[in-house]
Parts: C-alpha cells; structure tokens; sequence
C-alpha cells in the first residue's frame, strides 16, 4: 500500500514499437519535398550570398541530404528500405562510371543543340563560368567537392531515395515513379536552359538506383557526370 492508501501500481509496459514501413505516403513526400525546397530556395539563397561556395556546401548537407535523412526516423520508416545503401558489386560502378561517362557525352551535344534554339542568357552564362573558375590544384579539389561529390550525394538521398521510394510505391509502377522523380528532380533546380539535360539525367539515375537496389552506384555516376561537366566548364572558361 501507498502511504494515502492506494494500492501500488505494478510497472508499465511501453507498447510494441510501430512497425516500419518501407515508402513514404504521399503527403510525407510532399512535407519532406516542400520543407526541403523552402529551404533550399530562403535560407540557402542567403548562404550563397555570404559565401558562394560554402554556401552551396551546407545548403546541400542541411536542407537536401539533412530532411532525407531525418524522414526515415519522424515517419517510421524502413530506413534500408528508403535509403538503402548496400555495397554494389565493382563491375556495377565500373558500369555506373562508364554509363555516366558517355551520358555527359550526350548531354554535351544535346545543351549544344539546344543553345542554338534556345541560348542561355549572357548573365547566366557568365554565372556558371565564375563558378568553374579555380586557382590551382587545391581550388579545383575544393570545387570537385561542393559541385561534384556533396550534391551527388544529398540529391541522391533525397530524389532516388526518399522520393523515388515512395513515388514507386503510390503508383505501384518503377516506370512512373522514376519519370517522376526525374520530373521534381529537374524542376528543383530552377533552371529552365538545364531542364531538359536534368530530366534525362534524373531518368538514368533513377534507373541505375532501381536497378540496383542501393544508391551509391547513383551517386558515384552523379559525381563522375557533375565532374566531367565542371572539368569542361572550366576547360572553357
């Protein structure tokens, strides 16, 4: 007996855990996909404009990678499912490199082709040229990292992971939700001169993530092509 009378409580049981689900609903992609994209539009325009480069850096860890990595956690979710990052077998990222290697190829010619009918304007121009400029091997290391490797990273995270997981399961067709994905993945740029190269960008991508069950072949092919375009963007500058 307690000391007022009552009788003593026998301990509690916490619950059986949720289960994990294994895609994201629709309006967690839409929570996750907005949150992302206001962020990435507001505070990350201001980091830019404190610093270009370490800007685009953190804009791409907190406000890309970061809201895809929080997701599997808020809304109980199967993380290796969303996420999965299984090792791949060497001759798939051999392929990843390759396939990405010979896209750049093509997007190469198509943005060509596509500047005679539809020009970048001059001010855009010179903006991606001012990116691509360098001083030397370090400068150029440090530009591989924010324009090559982190963004492939968080973007893969968020567009074939979290989004593409769940696009895959609400349509309940691979074909759709690679095309979509692709779709939000493009128009998250903002950038009309390179929507058509990151649509099928996206679209090769989500594929190679579909195809082998893990992102890093994705990544891998996302950094090679952002590589050679930067290694070409700056070759003509």
């Amino acid at each position: 007996m307690s000391r007022d009378g009552a009788g003593i409580e026998g301990p509690t049981r916490a619950g059986p855990a949720p289960a994990l689900r294994p895609a994201p609903e629709q309006r967690e992609m839409a929570l996750i996909g907005g949150l992302s994209f206001f962020l990435y539009v507001i505070p990350g325009s201001i980091l830019q404009v404190l610093d270009l480069r370490w800007g685009l850096l953190a804009m791409h860890v907190l406000f890309i990678a970061g809201p895809a990595l929080l997701a599997p956690r808020l809304f109980y979710l199967d993380r290796r499912s969303v996420l999965p990052l299984r090792r791949p077998a060497p001759r798939l990222l051999g392929a990843a490199v390759l396939g990405a290697a010979g896209l750049n190829h093509l997007l190469s010619v198509m943005t060509a082709w596509q500047e005679r009918l539809w020009p970048m304007p001059e001010a855009a121009r010179r903006f991606f040229e001012d990116l691509s400029t360098y001083r030397g091997p370090a400068d150029f290391t440090g530009l591989l990292l924010v324009f090559a490797l982190v963004p492939a990273v968080s973007e893969e995270l968020l567009f074939r992971g979290f989004l593409q997981s769940g696009l895959v399961r609400v349509y309940e067709s691979g074909g759709r939700g690679i095309a979509l994905s692709a779709l939000v993945f493009a128009a998250f740029h903002l950038d009309p001169w390179r929507f058509p190269a990151l649509i099928v960008l996206g679209l090769f991508l989500g594929w190679l993530a579909r195809a082998a069950g893990s992102l890093i072949p994705g990544m891998v092919a996302h950094a090679v092509n952002n590589a050679m375009a930067l290694g070409l963007a700056a070759a003509h500058s």
